[in-house]
């Protein structure tokens, strides 16, 4: 799927609460499996400076003047779910799971710049699991591009064995690719997925408590995926500072609240290959920084 033609210029971002609240209530959804053929798009987009310091804080950046490599997903969230909630989306949004993320940042955003964000549905294709359908957002300071994300989210299908998400690592990422790294304990407190979503704006309930996760199947809440990379990339330091960066990662299973894992890392040649697994050395993210 090519950029859709249809392009529509919203005058801010759209509510996160409100979006959130439409994707949870049901309602009829479009004939067929097409995705939406339209580009949102919103100017002037400055990010909050108070949210911005909790998501420095729950995720372990300093304050260095410029936005985390991975704080513009954020900001492009509620664009993401008013594309998800348009009424020719055929699928519900809260049946999705991320699976992967690849970042490309041209050069590092300065936090208080005036920032364009747009979004539109790039690839749908039938997996294994399921079908995997691509969201693609741009992000332009003073008018050229400096950020992009392609975001591949999955719609699980049991009629094609897709009760489970989980790939099988290659065998480069795999345990031994890490023996020498030099692990580093993380105690990830229960009030994390809390601590993020008053950061984010995104309180989905899987990510608040017990009591809000268990009717979607998780005995405890399970942290959010882009908390887990975004606290990677703050561990990773000077790494993560260059203007230049190419930020890959894929999910691999739920991290449950409270836990306690493992963060490794092993180099190879430019890039900084990074995995954060359980106690019982099961990765629960994998991915690299180049």
């Amino acid at each position: 799927m090519n950029t859709p033609e249809t392009t529509v210029d919203l005058p801010a971002l759209p509510p996160m609460g409100a979006q959130l609240l439409r994707t949870a209530l049901p309602r009829r959804r479009a004939r067929g499996e097409g995705l939406p053929q339209a580009t949102l798009r919103v100017q002037g987009v400055r990010p909050d400076a108070a949210a911005l310091a909790r998501y420095r804080a729950v995720c372990g950046f300093d304050a260095d003047g410029f936005l985390p490599i991975t704080y513009p997903q954020v900001l492009a969230t509620p664009l993401h779910l008013a594309l998800m909630g348009r009424p020719d989306f055929p699928y519900p949004v809260m049946g999705l799971v991320h699976v992967r993320n690849h970042i490309r940042q041209q050069r590092r955003l300065p936090e208080g710049a005036a920032l364009g964000v747009s979004v539109h549905f790039e690839a749908r294709r039938e997996v294994a699991a399921g079908v995997e359908l691509d969201l693609r957002t741009r992000v332009e300071c003073e008018g050229a591009p400096a950020w992009e994300a392609l975001t591949t989210m999955l719609r699980r299908s049991l009629q094609r064995g897709g009760g489970k998400t989980e790939r099988k690592p290659s065998p480069e990422a795999g345990a031994d690719a890490f023996a020498q790294s030099r692990p580093a304990a993380w105690r990830v407190p229960a009030d994390t997925g809390r601590r993020y979503g008053r950061a984010s704006g995104d309180y989905n309930p899987i990510h608040l408590t017990a009591l809000t996760a268990r009717p979607f199947g998780f005995p405890r809440a399970i942290a959010h995926g882009m908390w887990t990379l975004a606290r990677c990339v703050a561990e990773l330091g000077e790494a993560a500072q260059a203007d230049a960066l190419t930020l890959d990662v894929g999910f691999r299973r739920p991290l449950l609240l409270p836990s306690e894992v493992t963060f490794q890392t092993r180099r190879e040649g430019a890039a900084v290959h990074f995995r954060v697994s359980s106690s019982e050395g099961k990765p629960h993210l994998q991915g690299s920084l180049t």
